[in-house]
């Protein structure tokens, strides 16, 4: 009897249980044409940061935060909608409001994104809240190793259900408003460089060229293997530190010219600070000044003769 009684059980909950929670899902989270998306507004945890939106602007995306308006990282935007298209509910884990806090799905603890067309007018609103994880075993995986497994709390703003979708949505969006910023100072291929001019104080400027296969500082030899070990550093260069109240005034104290073939040309400057710290800007970010000490990126871009030869 009892056996009998836990087939009933389970064929109801296969038959009839399962399939009717699945059919009040909806099937995903948002649905919009991503072509006329003009703006994102994002409000973070209080804990990370002021709101901050991104605006396309000649089909090219913007972060803004308060004054301070900068491009994005390259696909960053595009990026942020794909995940957001991409968010398919589990289950309805809650129909009250009395649990948003516990789901950290309210205003102040969750993290809202508001995308907007043309016109101004919403076309999805939504708020971001915790994740839980859970350790899985992959039997298909060398060794029986285990996988995180990851489900993410999701509630449309103006409505009270709450939804646990897969992955960890509060990690890609509960960032700050630099995160989002193009830090790039210098990016390109070392094979497409033939010559880096220094411009320096005093009589230390000097000029690495690519002759004849060779490299060479002036006329002088350079150690090939530094030369190489350079390039490749130099080649993907990013900002860490962004100064967004420096306003040159003077001509830079250091400056680099990179030339190469099919390379449209790359200019550093360097402005040398009381302190001893230096500001730089590359004409890749032009509208971008970001800060180092001597050991930071001042010193992957400037070298002298001796770390050539």
């Amino acid at each position: 009897y009892i056996l009998a009684a836990l087939i009933v059980i389970l064929a109801f909950t296969v038959l009839v249980k399962i399939p009717k929670e699945k059919a009040t899902l909806k099937e995903s989270i948002v649905d919009f044409d991503t072509t006329e998306v003009a703006k994102i507004i994002l409000n973070p945890k209080s804990s990370i940061g002021n709101p901050y939106e991104f605006n396309k602007e000649n089909g090219k995306w913007k972060v803004m935060q308060g004054n301070i308006i900068s491009p994005t990282r390259q696909m960053e935007v595009e990026n942020i909608l794909g995940e957001i298209l991409s968010i398919k509910p589990q289950n309805l884990v809650s129909k009250s409001k009395a649990k948003w806090s516990d789901f950290e799905v309210t205003d102040s603890t969750g993290t809202r994104i508001r995308i907007l067309n043309k016109k101004g007018k919403s076309m999805a609103d939504l708020i971001i809240g915790r994740f839980t994880y859970k350790q899985v075993q992959n039997q298909l995986s060398m060794y029986g190793r285990n996988n995180i497994q990851g489900t993410s709390y999701v509630r449309l703003h103006g409505e009270d259900e709450v939804f646990g979708v897969e992955g960890f949505l509060a990690l890609s969006f509960n960032r700050s408003f630099n995160d989002w910023r193009d830090n790039t100072l210098v990016t390109f291929s070392p094979n497409e460089v033939t010559s880096l001019r220094y411009i320096f104080p005093a009589d230390s400027s000097f000029t690495l060229s690519l002759r004849d296969s060779k490299w060479l500082i002036d006329n002088a030899p350079a150690d090939s293997a530094k030369v190489a070990s350079f390039l490749s550093s130099l080649s993907n260069v990013d900002g860490q530190d962004f100064n967004d109240t420096f306003k040159p005034d003077v001509n830079p104290d250091y400056q680099m010219i990179i030339e190469g073939n099919n390379l449209l040309n790359i200019s550093v400057k360097g402005y040398r600070q009381a302190d001893g710290t230096f500001i730089l800007n590359s004409s890749l970010n032009p509208d971008i000044y970001f800060s180092s000490n001597s050991e930071g990126i001042f010193k992957r871009v400037f070298k002298s003769k001796k770390d050539l030869y």
